[in-house]
Order: structure tokens, then C-alpha cells, then sequence
């Protein structure tokens, strides 16, 4: 269990609800000294027949005295959801900013987005803090779940370089980058070119998100692998360049929860409507952390290997200039083209 707080004086224990309990769900209640409520995102909340409103980061399910835990799990996707309409009566919307920061805080802790939440009535902070202590409680705030992603980002610094002769690029170099503070590890390949001229400028980048299924065992089922090789192929055999590959799995959820995305499309979703099943975004990336690594390797304008124009927006608006977009173009195969045109269709890529 965590305290998280807010800079209003509001404060909730929360536990994630994947890792519910009948145990642990009575030592939230009886710590916190109220009724629990199980927070859902609005994707998820659409998921299973809410209608959350337009802008709301968060939904709030009572947990009366009937809900059982195999109730909750079917709640938040991670058993089959059992409950019938009439049942969800119980349920009430909830848009405050506590409860959208906690969602996120699972998120980052690559959870399924949804925690078991109990308010804490105590408003002064220093007796919060005591109590909190008593009871041996970590207590989070919620601005600095706010400014994570941000932060690890400002904190990332190179802390290891080697040359790393590869099978497409013999003349390469690795350089990683990890926070001050510990946290995700990201790299950068710096592809030197065949003939030995130096990479040109502004560089040819290409700004991979980790794809374990894809870039490792080679997965059908996406293009990661496939754009993976021919960006280091491109590379080596014209100017050289940068390949950023961010810890990003499955557009940032997580390889557990993609793997759980990959069951629902194999039931008949697409990736979009998967990952809303399962109650998230459709794309959690954030870029923030490949402009820091081109910043310190010295780039300030690149040209953009990508088909994502989210790619480029966000790249520019962390301070790198986009000087041109180069197309990624790769072989399909029946397993993904479903994939591909979802990407095209419905998340704006810019694929001929």
C-alpha cells in the first residue's frame, strides 16, 4: 500500500488492484478507515458500459460489501467481467486529479491502469506524515507522479559507450544513457557510415520504441523488427546516422500488458481497441527522452526516419528542429496487415 497526496490536502492509500486480495482489500479499508473504491480509467470505464464524461481522466466504483474479488479483476480486465449492467449501479464518476495520478502512477509501474483506493481524512500534513510513518506507509506526491516522465527524462545522462560491430552496420557504436537517480535504460546506435565519410548533418535518426516480439524473435504480427533493420541497413550504406531505441514497450503499457493486448486481438481487436479494453490510451510515448539523448550527442536539427507524425510534433516541441521526414518503408506480410492499415486508419500514420 502507498499514501499518495495531493497539494490540496487530499490524500488517498491505494494499492494496485491487479494484485487484489480479500486481504489486502480489508487492510485498505480498516487503515484508511473508509469504504474503498476501485478507480478505472474512461477507456476502460467505456469498456464495460460506462459513459464517462467528455474530459474525465478517471472513474470511481463504490465497493459495497458484494463486490468480491473475482468481481474486481473482472472490473479492470484481468478476468472475464462477469457482472451484469443492473450491477454496476453502485458505480459514480470521478474526475478529480488525485485520482488521474494514481492511474498513471500504475502505468509507470507497468500495471494495468486501476487501483483499489481509500481516502485518509487527515488534512495536516505533518500529522498525515506521522501517521503514515506509524504504519510504515511510503507516502508519494502526487506532483512528483505528475512530473516523472519529465524528469527521468531531464536526468538521463550517457553512462557507458563501446563500438558494436553489427551485422548490417559493422562500423557502429552503443552508447547508453540511463537517469542519475536509476531508472529505464534507453541507447543509441550511432550507424557510422561504410565509406568512412562520418555521419552527416543533420543526421538521418530513426526514434525505435523496445519491441521484444518484433525486434527480437521476430514476430509477425507487427513491423518493428522489419523498420528496426532497414533503418540500420539505410544508415550504413548511405550517410550513417542515429538510432534511438527507447524502453517503450508496446507503445509504453509494458510487455505484460501487451502480451494481454495480443489475446484480445486474437479474440477479433484491433491494437487500438485492445489497448481501451484493457484501459489504456491508445499511445502512451512519450519522446521527451530521445531529445535529451540528441541533445547530448550533440544534435540539435535531424532528419526523421518515421511514418508517425505524433513522432515529429513531439520531437519538435522538446526543442529538436525536424529538418526533414524520411519514410519508413518495409515488406508487409498477411499476419500485419490488419495492423497496418489500424495504424493508418486510425492513428494517423503515414503509410502509402
Amino acid at each position: 500500500m502507498v499514501l499518495v497526496r495531493a497539494d490540496d490536502g487530499e490524500s488517498s492509500l491505494i494499492s494496485a488492484a491487479e494484485q487484489v486480495t480479500d486481504e489486502r482489500l480489508s487492510a485498505l479499508a480498516s487503515t484508511a478507515s473508509s469504504t474503498p473504491s476501485l478507480l478505472i480509467s474512461p477507456q476502460r470505464g467505456q469498456a464495460i458500459g460506462l459513459k464517462p464524461r467528455q474530459g474525465s481522466r478517471a472513474c470511481s466504483v463504490l465497493l459495497s460489501p458484494q463486490f468480491r474479488v473475482e468481481h474486481i479483476l473482472g472490473l479492470i480486465g484481468d478476468m472475464p467481467f462477469s457482472l451484469k449492467p443492473d450491477d454496476l449501479t453502485v458505480l459514480a464518476e470521478k474526475a478529480d486529479s488525485l485520482a488521474d495520478l494514481v492511474l498513471v502512477l500504475m502505468r509507470v509501474s507497468r500495471l494495468l491502469p486501476a487501483a483499489i483506493a481509500s481516502r485518509v481524512s487527515i488534512r495536516d500534513e505533518r500529522a498525515l506524515l506521522r501517521w503514515a510513518e506509524e504504519r510504515g506507509i511510503l507516502v508519494v506526491d502526487a506532483s512528483a507522479i505528475d512530473a516523472f516522465e519529465a524528469d527521468q527524462a531531464s536526468l538521463l545522462r550517457e553512462a557507458a559507450r563501446a563500438s558494436l560491430p553489427l551485422a548490417d552496420a559493422p562500423k557502429a557504436e552503443i552508447a547508453l544513457f540511463r537517469p542519475l537517480d536509476g531508472g529505464l535504460e534507453h541507447f543509441a546506435l550511432l550507424i557510422h557510415p561504410e565509406n568512412d565519410t562520418g555521419i552527416v548533418t543533420p543526421p538521418m535518426v530513426r526514434i525505435h520504441s523496445q519491441c521484444i516480439t518484433g525486434d527480437i524473435l521476430s514476430s509477425l504480427k507487427c513491423d518493428c523488427g522489419t523498420q528496426l533493420r532497414e533503418a540500420i541497413r539505410q544508415m550504413a550504406q548511405g550517410d550513417g546516422g542515429v538510432l534511438i531505441y527507447l524502453a517503450q514497450e508496446g507503445r509504453d503499457i509494458g510487455l505484460v500488458n501487451k502480451l494481454k493486448a495480443y489475446a484480445l486481438q486474437d479474440g477479433g481487436l484491433d491494437t487500438v481497441d485492445a489497448n481501451h479494453e484493457l484501459g489504456f490510451e491508445t499511445d502512451h510515448r512519450f519522446f521527451m527522452p530521445a531529445a535529451e539523448m540528441l541533445r547530448q550527442l550533440g544534435y540539435q536539427s535531424v532528419r526523421l526516419l518515421t511514418n508517425n507524425p505524433d513522432k515529429i510534433s513531439q520531437v519538435e516541441d522538446a526543442g529538436i528542429s525536424v529538418a526533414e521526414r524520411m519514410p519508413l518503408v518495409v515488406e508487409t506480410n498477411p499476419h500485419n496487415e490488419g495492423y497496418l492499415a489500424t495504424k493508418k486508419s486510425r492513428t494517423g500514420h503515414l503509410i502509402d
